[in-house]
C-alpha cells in the first residue's frame, strides 16, 4: 500500500511537471505572439524605434526569426542606422533572397555608409526586378561618374557654425542682422514640451545677430552672438519651423504643428501667415490647403508673397515627400499643383527654397546622388520645371544634406547637415563660393563669313547689328543690344538660365549663336560671334 501511494504520487509530480512545461511553452508563445503583433502594429504606425525594440526581444523567444531579421533591418533602415540595416539585411538573406524594396533600400544603405561599390551592385540587383525605373538607372549613373560631383569643391569654402549643439540646429534663415533657425536644444524655461516619440523637446525658433568685427578671420568671418529664443507670437507648443520671410521681412510664412488632433490623435504640420506688428508677430491667415489628413513640411514664398512652394506628403503624390506649388490670386491660394515626375520620386523631396525668383533649390533621396539627401536645383520655366541638377560637394555628402540657402548675390548662403556624429546629429553649415554671379555683363565683337566655300578666310565685321539675348528655357527675350560700327556689342545676362543669341543683320537676315557662359566668377573673356550668311539662305 505505502508503494502505491508512493508510485501514485511520482506519477502525479511527473504529470505535473508535463503540465507546468506545456504552460511555460505556451506562455512563452503567447507572449511571442502578443509582442509581434504589437511590434508589428508600431511599425504601421511609423514608430520604428518602439517596433525595433520589440522585435529584438522576440528574435530570443522563437529559434525561427527568419522574417524578423527583415523587419529589423527595415526598422534600422528607418531609423537611418545603415550599418545595422546591413547587418540584419545579411542575416535574412542566409535564408532567402530580399524583396525587391529591401534590394533598393540596402543599396541606399551602403551608400549612406560610403560604399558605393556595394551601393551600385545592390541597384542593379534591384533593377533586375524593376528594370524600367529610370530614377535607380540614374542612381548607378551617378555613383559610376561620382567624380563630377567634386569638380567643384575648390570653389565653396564650408565651416560649421559656432551656433551648434549637442541637439539638432537647422534651416538658418538670415533676417536683419542675424539669422533664425530651429532647434531642440534644451530651454531654458522652467516647463519644457517633450516629444514623446523621440525623447526631446520639441523644434523652437532662435535668432543670432551676426557681426564682423577684428576677431573674424578669412575661415570664420561672421562672429554669431548667443542664440534667443525668436519669434513671440509664432511660437507652438509643439514643432515650431521652417521659416521663410518676405516682402522686405515685414511678413513671414511658417510652419508649426497644429494645436488640434484629428480622428486618430494625430496632429499634422500645417502652413501659417504672420505680419510683424508692435515688436511681435500676430498671425494672419493660415494656408487654405491645411488639412488634419496630411502635413506640409517646409516652405518657400517669393518676396511679392504671390507664389510658395512647398513640401507635403498629401494623396496623389508619387511617395513620400513630394513638392507642390501654388499663387495668390485674387486672394485666394490656388490648388497646389505637383511639380511633376521631372522632380518627384518615390522617395522624399522637401526643404525648398526659391532663390531669385528663377532657380528653385531643394533635397531629395529619390534623385541620383551621394547617399541619403542631397541637394539639387532646378530653373523654374513658365511651363514646368527643368532637369534637376545635382549641387555635387562638398554641399553635399553620402548623410542628409539639407535647408540650403543662398543670398541674393549668389556668394554667401547656409546649409543644414547630419555629416558629423555618425548622422544623429543635424548641424548648421555656412558658406561662401565663387561660381559664377548674375546679373554679369558680357561683350564682344560680331563678325561674319559670306561662303563656308570661301577659300578666303578673313572675317567681315557685321556692324549696327540687333542682338537679342534668348532665355531658351522660357522661349523669350530677355535682353536687347545694337552693335557699333566696328561690330562691338554688350549685353546683360539677368540670372543663371540657358540662352542663345539671336542677331539680325542691318538688311533683315536672322541669325542664331549658341552661347555659354563661363561657370567660375573670373574676369570674362571676350566672346567672338562668327555668323556664315549662306548657312542661313535658302
Amino acid at each position: 500500500m505505502k508503494n502505491t501511494k508512493t508510485v501514485i504520487l511520482i506519477c502525479t509530480i511527473g504529470l505535473l511537471g508535463i503540465s507546468f512545461s506545456g504552460a511555460a511553452q505556451s506562455s512563452v508563445f503567447g507572449l511571442y505572439q502578443s509582442d509581434r503583433k504589437l511590434a508589428d502594429k508600431h511599425f504601421e504606425e511609423g514608430d520604428f524605434q518602439s517596433a525595433l525594440n520589440l522585435y529584438n526581444g522576440s528574435i530570443n523567444k522563437r529559434k525561427s526569426s527568419k522574417d524578423l531579421y527583415l523587419r529589423i533591418a527595415q526598422c534600422y533602415y528607418s531609423l537611418k542606422e545603415y550599418k545595422k540595416a546591413i547587418d540584419s539585411y545579411d542575416s535574412y538573406s542566409k535564408e532567402g533572397d530580399l524583396p525587391a524594396a529591401d534590394l533598393l533600400n540596402y543599396g541606399e544603405a551602403s551608400a549612406a555608409v560610403l560604399n558605393y561599390r556595394k551601393a551600385t551592385d545592390y541597384y542593379k540587383k534591384y533593377l533586375r526586378l524593376e528594370p524600367k525605373n529610370e530614377v535607380v538607372a540614374k542612381k548607378i549613373w551617378r555613383l559610376d561618374n561620382k567624380q563630377y560631383l567634386y569638380e567643384d569643391s575648390a570653389h565653396y569654402a564650408l565651416r560649421p557654425v559656432a551656433l551648434n549643439t549637442t541637439q539638432g540646429e537647422l534651416c538658418a534663415v538670415p533676417y536683419k542682422n542675424g539669422v533664425v533657425f530651429m532647434s531642440n536644444r534644451e530651454p531654458t524655461k522652467i516647463v519644457k514640451n517633450v516629444n514623446a516619440s523621440v525623447s526631446r523637446t520639441f523644434y523652437e525658433l532662435y535668432f543670432s545677430e551676426t557681426r564682423q568685427d577684428s576677431i573674424a578671420t578669412s575661415s570664420t568671418p561672421f562672429q554669431f552672438d548667443k542664440a534667443f529664443t525668436f519669434g513671440k507670437g509664432l511660437d507652438s507648443k509643439f514643432n515650431t519651423g521652417p521659416v521663410a520671410f518676405y516682402d522686405k521681412e515685414k511678413k513671414v510664412a511658417f510652419i508649426a504643428t497644429s494645436h488640434v488632433p484629428n480622428d486618430e490623435g494625430k496632429r499634422t504640420l500645417g502652413l501659417y501667415f504672420a505680419v510683424a506688428k508692435n515688436s511681435k508677430w500676430e498671425v494672419s491667415s493660415s494656408f487654405t490647403h491645411n488639412s488634419e489628413q496630411y502635413s506640409i513640411y517646409d516652405v518657400t514664398i517669393n518676396q511679392d508673397g504671390t507664389i510658395i512652394f512647398f513640401s507635403s506628403d498629401r494623396k496623389g503624390g508619387y511617395g513620400g515627400k513630394d513638392l507642390y506649388k501654388s499663387e495668390l490670386k485674387n486672394g485666394l491660394w490656388s490648388s497646389p499643383q505637383n511639380l511633376g515626375e521631372e522632380i518627384n520620386t518615390p522617395k522624399d523631396e522637401a526643404y525648398p527654397f526659391l532663390h531669385n525668383n528663377y532657380t528653385l533649390y531643394f533635397s531629395s533621396n529619390g534623385l541620383a546622388g551621394l547617399g541619403e539627401l542631397d541637394v539639387f536645383k532646378s530653373i523654374v520655366k513658365s511651363d514646368g520645371m527643368d532637369e534637376p541638377q545635382n549641387v555635387g560637394y562638398p554641399i553635399n555628402s553620402s548623410k542628409d544634406d539639407f535647408g540650403f540657402l543662398l543670398d541674393s548675390a549668389g556668394t554667401h548662403g547656409y546649409l543644414s547637415s547630419n555629416r558629423k556624429n555618425g548622422g544623429y546629429d543635424d548641424d548648421l553649415y555656412e558658406f561662401d563660393m565663387d561660381l559664377q554671379t548674375y546679373p554679369i555683363t558680357i561683350s564682344g565683337v560680331v563678325k561674319y563669313k559670306e561662303h563656308t566655300w570661301s577659300e578666303d578666310t578673313q572675317l567681315k565685321i557685321m556692324p549696327r547689328g540687333k542682338i537679342y539675348l534668348v532665355d531658351d528655357l522660357r522661349n523669350v527675350s530677355v535682353y536687347g543690344s545694337v552693335s557699333d560700327a566696328k561690330g562691338n556689342f554688350s549685353i546683360v545676362i539677368p540670372y543663371f538660365s540657358r540662352y542663345f543669341i539671336r542677331i539680325v543683320g542691318a538688311g533683315g537676315d536672322e541669325h542664331k549663336a549658341s552661347l555659354e557662359i563661363l561657370k567660375y566668377r573670373k574676369e570674362l573673356s571676350s566672346y567672338e560671334i562668327v555668323i556664315i550668311k549662306d548657312l542661313f539662305t535658302k
